[in-house]
């Protein structure tokens, strides 16, 4: 039913676009609404899906990979 309620409104809407500025201010009214919607949901899969205090691997095995070679230099000037 959904369909066919925005099939009816999409052909009121064309109608109202070729005859008048009602139809236009409309028509973009509806576009900028989804635009921003869509925007609005990409905010939200981001923030589900990119968590904030990411543990990141690559950059802890090379502090790792850093600490074991200071060390390493370091047994090698040692004797």
């Amino acid at each position: 039913m959904k369909l066919v309620g925005c099939i009816l409104m999409a052909g009121v809407l064309g109608i109202l676009a070729f005859t008048g500025p009602i139809g236009w201010y409309m028509l973009a009214t509806i576009i900028v609404g989804v635009i921003f919607r869509s925007f609005w949901l990409l905010k939200e899969i981001h923030q589900h899906t990119v968590p904030v205090d990411a543990y990141d691997g690559v950059k802890a095995a090379y502090e790792r990979y850093i600490f074991e070679r200071e060390e390493r230099e370091k047994s090698e000037q040692d004797g």
